[in-house]
């Protein structure tokens, strides 16, 4: 039996082992200068506690640069490392029991990344906080009145081009900030366009998480290059905002009014413009900036799933001569601590477009082929009203709720006349074409989203839930009129065919989904994502074509065979699952959802019904690897199936183009894409070196091709089917670093090759398609006196189909963007010259060789101490050659459309920039 004292000396014992091996955790590694290699001595290595923010320990480095901190209690810890001339080292490091962390560290000398900068405070200009790098705004000089982009571009490791795009750090920066919120746009050119710089206190460069994985803390791997703001306390309200008008005193006009005013987190903005210059009555920057940033659409796909993306609109584009006008009104607001925000918008469109555009379409056969050439006189009139709603509720620190609705109502109008013409390779007629159409109608949409997110008790344990309802409700009518002449082989007249025909169309398309996600933590680094998601959606839609009976002068009998009225209904489920691994370099995710979409389509006029079942399989995985933090490498593979669509199986005629009809397949199956990318990226922040690479193929069992039969006539009957052996890829490098001190380099290749298999009279046809392009391009951005990019990237482009091997289409083009700029300050004057210019080889197949030179230039002079009054005198197209032009080889057609566009002009603008955002800094 052991005695009292053996006992209390061996209880001793234990509790010094205990002690001695709980405290052996350490951190230990060297400091080295980024641009010399040196090993710097004396270096701060500091360890402050996360929880309490209490400094814990710190050591200096010894001679060689080495440093260790022993004997560290298991915890997280903040990781920061100073030294004289040289940015701070901040990042997060978590201790474990028995853990020896090794951080070889390299800090970047201030004098490197300043050159030519002068510090105006004894404030560290940058600091690196793990991912984060921080620039102190009032470090880098610029001049009174300057707006955020200057201030951006003269930040080590930013680039801004002259589109107000912004770079950081190799990519391209999708959002700006201000102050962790969204300034009325996320477009970073708005926002770094409309601050004044000496607004600005702090900017902050990141990789944003999506929404998801920041209210989950699972690391789904998809980021956005983001830049924060943080405004001066003082700085945080005012207006700003611009009156424009211009002129050629003959044709051509354009007029401006906007005003965008904040006062704490309270946004509202309003404007109005007119003009017959551009589609869009506001320009690139304007657009989400005075205008609503909602050109958010959402689609419900056959096989259930959602797409959301955003861009332009009906009325942001197209072709034609327009005259627009446009107004809006916005308000976002926030209280309650920011657990409140609500945000709303109204937009108006009116707008009048005449064009004439032009094609011309060759037809490869087995053993002959034969051409087609169109025109179209077209005036077409839309106008649509639009709200936007969107509100946020913080409820709690562990969940949110969020609303978003969006309705529109569009009236539009459109009269086209046709000719056409075909005929064979002898110039010997096959038909020709007068044709007349025109239609009018309205759309009514609505769509709206309710989320609600929760996390729950356990760390990286959440369930989301999402509902989508949206409505769509199109009624229009409109008239056909054509004259259809058609010749024999010898080109002789064979007889004559004349439509008279009334169309009516209504249809109500009605979809409501459900989307369910729960996160489960299976260790700390990874997690298990479990997904529910179903879709009930309906299209009524009615189509009926009339025509005159012989002894009535209305329409009043309906065409069978282009008439019908059906109801199609979508019911799917899916349920999936997916892994997720986070490591500090290594990030993997592998997973795939399994659901059933039944479709069912009742014919109403026939009295027929059709049901059919697919099953959707989507395996997904993904594995990227991050030696360094601007260095990475990223593997995905995507599977997925591709369901019919209605317009695809219902077997209604359309004669709307009398000489190509479109038939339906009630026996198509469903197509299973395999999609397989690569990235790499890697950013040199000090040499300002950037290498980018993309590869991706894929390829489809039982793809969703299309049949082609051409009859003696030269009518086209197209209908939709299922052919095995379609491929396609692409490969991309970008390599680009600094020449000369402020003028960067660059070289890109990009190829592209496609398999097409389809079917041409009953013949199966496999086209192949292959292009290579260089690219090469040398700019200079400065606020000095001239600032230019030009480059170059020709093309060559191969295709060759199976049906006529005898006939290879080959031919280059190039395309060339460049940019001038002159700046004379002194004189407050400014030059400003941009080209878009597209060169296409002429060939046998491509008659013209269309070269486009389109060119707009500008002299514009600033007036008042802060630039606020400017007048522009500027000429667009300046060589006159503003034509659009478009070339496609596909299957066994080959095409090149063009289309008119607005020519040379000349216009004279005032422009009032007014603006109230705090006194200037004094410099």
């Amino acid at each position: 039996m052991m005695s009292p004292k053996q006992l209390l000396l061996l209880v001793c014992g234990a509790f010094i082992a205990l002690q001695s091996f709980s405290q052996s955790n350490k951190i230990s590694g060297s400091i080295t200068d980024t641009s010399s290699g040196k090993k710097l001595s004396m270096a701060v290595i500091s360890l402050i506690r996360t929880k309490d923010s209490t400094l814990s320990k710190f050591t200096r480095t010894n001679e060689q640069g080495s440093f260790e901190i022993n004997n560290l209690p298991a915890g997280s810890y903040i990781f920061m490392v100073s030294y004289p001339g040289y940015a701070e080292y901040v990042d997060d490091v978590h201790i474990t029991e028995g853990s020896n962390v090794q951080k070889n560290i390299t800090i970047i000398p201030r004098s490197k990344l300043l050159e030519e900068i002068i510090i105006q405070q004894k404030v560290a200009a940058i600091k690196i906080k793990g991912d984060t790098t921080e620039y102190k705004a009032d470090s880098f000089k610029v001049g009174p009145n300057a707006s955020a982009q200057e201030l951006l571009k003269r930040l080590p490791g930013l680039q801004v081009n002259s589109k107000g795009e912004i770079t950081a750090q190799g990519q391209k920066v999708e959002k700006i900030l201000v102050d962790g919120e969204e300034f009325f746009s996320d477009d970073p050119a708005v926002v770094a366009q409309n601050l004044r710089a000496d607004v600005v206190d702090k900017v902050q460069v990141f990789d944003k998480k999506s929404e998801q994985a920041e209210f989950t803390g699972v690391d789904d791997g998809q980021k956005t290059k983001t830049i924060n703001l943080e405004l001066k306390e003082d700085k945080k309200k005012g207006y700003f905002g611009k009156i424009e008008a211009g002129t050629d005193f003959d044709r051509y006009r354009n007029g401006k009014a906007m005003i965008n005013s904040f006062k704490k987190k309270q946004k509202i903005t309003a404007y109005i413009t007119h003009n017959n210059t551009t589609f869009e009555g506001l320009n690139w920057n304007e657009q989400r900036n005075f205008g609503s940033s909602g050109n958010t659409n959402m689609e419900i796909t056959d096989d259930g799933a959602m797409m959301m993306w955003s861009g332009g609109d009906d009325f942001s584009g197209g072709q034609g001569l327009p005259t627009s006008t446009t107004g809006g009104i916005s308000y976002l607001n926030k209280w309650n601590k920011d657990k409140n925000t609500i945000n709303g918008s109204y937009q108006f469109n009116d707008q009048n477009v005449t064009g004439r555009n032009g094609s011309f379409t060759q037809t490869l056969l087995d053993d002959s082929s034969f051409s087609n050439t169109t025109t179209e006189i077209f005036n077409s009139n839309r106008r649509r009203n639009k709200l936007n709603a969107n509100y946020d509720w913080q409820i709690d620190s562990s969940a949110t709720l969020k609303f978003k609705a969006s309705g529109s109502l569009v009236n539009n109008s459109k009269t086209s006349e046709y000719t056409g013409m075909s005929y064979t390779d002898d110039n010997l007629p096959i038909n020709d074409t007068k044709r007349t159409t025109t239609t009018a109608g309205d759309n009514k949409d609505f769509t709206s989203e309710l989320s609600f997110r929760k996390r729950l008790k356990k760390a990286g344990r959440t369930i989301s839930y999402t509902g989508n309802f949206s409505s769509n409700n199109k009624t229009g009518e409109g008239f056909l009129f054509s004259e259809n002449n058609f010749y024999d082989k010898t080109g002789q007249f064979l007889r004559n065919e004349d439509i008279d025909q009334k169309k009516i169309n209504n249809e109500q398309q009605l979809t409501f989904q459900n989307n369910i996600v729960y996160t489960e933590p299976l260790s700390k680094k990874w997690n298990l994502e479990l997904i529910y998601r179903n879709n009930f959606s309906q299209n009524d839609a009615e189509r009926n074509t009339l025509e005159k009976p012989v002894s009535n002068d209305k329409y009043t009998d309906i065409v069978d065979t282009l008439s019908n009225h059906f109801l199609f209904r979508t019911n799917d489920h899916t349920g999936g699952f997916s892994f997720r691994y986070a490591g500090k370099k290594i990030t993997t995710s592998f997973g795939a959802a399994v659901g059933r979409t039944n479709f069912n389509l009742d014919e109403l006029n026939k009295g027929t019904n059709r049901n059919i079942s697919f099953t959707n399989l989507l395996p997904r995985a993904s594995f990227r690897f991050a030696p360094k933090k601007q260095r990475s490498f990223t593997l995905n593979y995507n599977g997925s199936t591709q369901n019919p669509s209605l317009q695809q199986i219902n077997p209604i005629r359309d004669n709307n183009d009398p000489l190509n009809i479109t038939i339906g397949n009630e026996n198509l199956k469903q197509a299973f894409r395999h999609n397989f990318s690569f990235n790499m990226s890697d950013y040199k922040i000090i040499k300002s070196k950037n290498l980018y690479a993309s590869a991706n193929f894929s390829f489809v069992n039982n793809a969703i091709s299309n049949s082609n039969y051409i009859d003696s006539i030269g009518r086209r009957i197209n209908q939709t089917i299922n052919t095995n052996g379609n491929y396609g890829g692409n490969l991309w490098a970008h390599y680009g670093f600094e020449l000369f001190k402020g003028v960067n380099f660059n070289i890109s290749t990009n190829s592209n090759m496609s398999r097409l298999v389809n079917k041409v009279n009953n013949r199966l046809n496999t086209s192949d398609n292959y292009s290579a392009g260089l690219g090469i391009g040398l700019s200079r951005w400065s606020d000095k006196w001239i600032s230019f990019s030009i480059n170059l990237q020709p093309t060559y482009n191969y295709s060759r189909s199976s049906i006529s091997k005898a006939r290879e289409i080959k031919y280059w083009s190039l395309s060339s963007y460049p940019y001038l700029s002159m700046r004379f300050k002194k004189q407050k004057l400014y030059i400003d010259m941009e080209s878009n210019i597209s060169i296409y080889q002429k060939t046998e197949t491509f008659a013209n060789q269309r070269n486009v030179a389109y060119v707009t230039a500008a002299i514009r002079r600033t007036f008042t101490k802060t630039d606020a009054f400017e007048a522009k005198l500027s000429v667009n197209d300046l060589f006159n050659q503003n034509l659009g032009v478009r070339r496609n080889i596909s299957s066994n057609f080959i095409s090149e459309n063009t289309f008119q566009n607005i020519r040379r002009f000349w216009l004279l603008t005032l422009t009032w920039n007014f603006t109230k955002n705090g006194k200037p800094s004094e410099f």
